[in-house]
């Protein structure tokens, strides 16, 4: 049994991770901050853009006060036309400038609240591959969230049988705690690629074929229902109507 959305977590920007906030199995919350790295770096970075941002804008004054003076100046027939172009032109590019300016501090500061690593869902965290101190790239998976909800059973089937498994096949799906209270279940996916050796042996003809995983989405409330947790499947014949015969390549 498995949970039917599984979320690898990732910073999406790199640093030398400060805290680490749950442990593995914990039961978090969106909105739950799940890891910290440290923002120093990224600080750095908004201050230096920020820098940026007020020499654009002392650029941009100048240009503009320029480009008065020579209007004036070519108002009194004290200067050519093509003087005050450039003038003009000058004030664009600081125009121009100064909104570069603007967009880089805004990226940066967009950085610095990306060092806190944040639940999207409510779930179980059933990996982590960083711990404090471990310098992280961006988009390294950290954490793996297992998101609550619905559930799906993940079955291996031999290569001689998949012909007969189609998408949207009904299946009854029973448990060891509550093998007499079947739950209604539908094939949701079919893999185009075999695997020799499936997670969980248990027939001779598993371990001398190739198999592929199908996944069967469980359609009654999953609460009673825990991630890991050995499942039968029972396959009921043909697919419910409107349902495609196979999942699509890839």
């Amino acid at each position: 049994m498995r949970a039917r959305y599984e979320t690898k977590l990732a910073f999406q920007v790199g640093g030398q991770v400060l805290s680490r906030n749950v442990s593995m199995g914990a039961h978090v919350h969106a909105g739950d901050v799940l890891m910290v790295i440290n923002a120093r770096d990224v600080q750095q970075q908004v201050n230096a853009t920020s820098a940026g941002v007020a020499s654009a804008r002392a650029q941009l004054d100048l240009a503009r006060a320029n480009r008065a003076r020579y209007e004036e100046l070519y108002a009194a027939q004290a200067v050519s036309a093509a003087m005050l172009d450039q003038y003009r032109t000058n004030e664009n590019a600081a125009e121009a400038a100064y909104r570069q300016a603007l967009a880089q501090n805004a990226q940066s500061s967009n950085a610095l609240g990306y060092t806190n690593l944040i639940a999207g869902a409510d779930g179980v965290i059933s990996n982590i591959t960083a711990e404090e101190g471990q310098i992280i790239a961006a988009g390294q998976t950290v954490m793996m969230l297992t998101q609550d909800g619905e559930r799906e059973v993940e079955i291996a089937v031999p290569e001689s049988q998949l012909s007969e498994i189609v998408i949207g096949m009904p299946a009854a799906v029973t448990t060891d705690s509550q093998p007499d209270q079947p739950l209604r279940g539908t094939v949701g996916y079919i893999a185009s690629v075999a695997e020799f050796t499936p997670r969980q042996v248990q027939t001779a003809e598993l371990r001398t074929s190739l198999v592929y995983e199908v996944r069967v989405q469980v359609d009654d409330p999953a609460d009673a229902l825990r991630l890991g947790q050995p499942a039968t499947v029972r396959l009921q014949g043909a697919p419910a109507a409107g349902q495609p015969a196979r999942a699509p390549a890839g």
